[in-house]
């Protein structure tokens, strides 16, 4: 029985097949097809390439693969590798790869860290607001502080006063009735002009001064607000909408804001104009006869 070696180059010899031929045909160089028919195996690369070359020469030679590929094993002393273990290297191979491939998983940490920042960001702006809030309510409550009772319309009525009984004796009279600026006017019996915070009528007018008037202030906004109605203070705060304040007198009422362009004021039901505007003041002194000329801040 022939060799391993000398039965592929008689097959080949007798097909007429030239080693160029198979190298231009499998790529495998003539020195690796020279050692099969050599049988010098230590030549080749080994293992699965040896047998890869010898299907590659017994295809192109025409004879059977497997029975050229048994041959050289038997010739090289190899044994046929176990099917149930390749098959077992497979699948442990294609089970390490998702392991493998696993790793750190980074981009759901990622994502976890861009929730909490958001968190975080939005806590923070809705403390800074509760904190804006707080402190706009502390202003208002601390400007309220001052005001007085009587402010409230819904839990205080307004002020209604009695005129003042006539004095029924010359002194009483006197009293009652402040001097003349002008002393001259008053020899010649002439009425002297009144201050705004002096008193309301002049001598011959006491009828007059005893009549009772009105002055409604109306707030469109919150505004603080002094009004002293006959020498005492009933109105002395800050008031806004829907408040509405109305205040009687018999000789005197002297109104004050700070804010003029907030509110409006009407005597005995007809509306006085301010000359203020926003967040400007403006002082008004009236008597029963309406507002008096300016002549100062009382």
């Amino acid at each position: 029985m022939s060799s391993f070696g000398e039965h592929l180059r008689r097959q080949r010899q007798m097909r007429g097949v030239s080693l160029d031929e198979i190298v231009a045909i499998t790529k495998i160089s003539r020195r690796h097809l020279q050692a099969l028919e050599d049988e010098q195996f230590e030549q080749l690369p080994g293992g699965i390439f040896n047998r890869s070359y010898v299907r590659g020469y017994a295809k192109c030679v025409g004879i059977d693969e497997e029975e050229a590929v048994a041959e050289y094993q038997q010739a090289a002393h190899e044994t046929a590798p176990d099917t149930k273990i390749i098959a077992h290297q497979h699948a442990s191979l294609h089970s390490d790869r998702p392991r493998e491939r696993a790793g750190f998983p980074l981009v759901p940490v990622l994502i976890l860290l861009v929730i909490a920042a958001g968190g975080v960001g939005g806590w923070k702006v809705y403390q800074d607001r509760q904190r804006e809030k707080e402190q706009t309510a502390a202003r208002y409550s601390s400007a309220e502080v001052h005001e007085s009772p009587l402010t409230n319309t819904r839990s205080a009525p307004p002020l209604e006063t009695t005129p003042a009984p006539q004095s029924s004796t010359p002194a009483a009279a006197e009293r009652a009735t402040p001097a003349p600026q002008n002393p001259a006017a008053s020899s010649q019996g002439t009425p002297s002009v009144p201050a705004p915070t002096g008193a309301s009528v002049n001598d011959g007018d006491q009828t007059a001064a005893a009549l009772p008037f009105e002055l409604t202030v109306r707030p469109r906004d919150k505004a603080w607000v002094s009004i002293k109605a006959d020498g005492g203070y009933v109105v002395r705060g800050i008031i806004g909408p829907p408040a509405v304040k109305t205040i009687r007198a018999s000789t005197q009422i002297i109104f004050y804001t700070g804010n003029a362009g907030a509110l409006e004021v009407a005597f005995n039901g007809k509306e006085v104009p301010l000359a203020g505007g926003s967040n400007q003041p403006e002082t008004l002194v009236f008597n029963s006869h309406g507002v008096l000329p300016k002549e100062g801040t009382p």
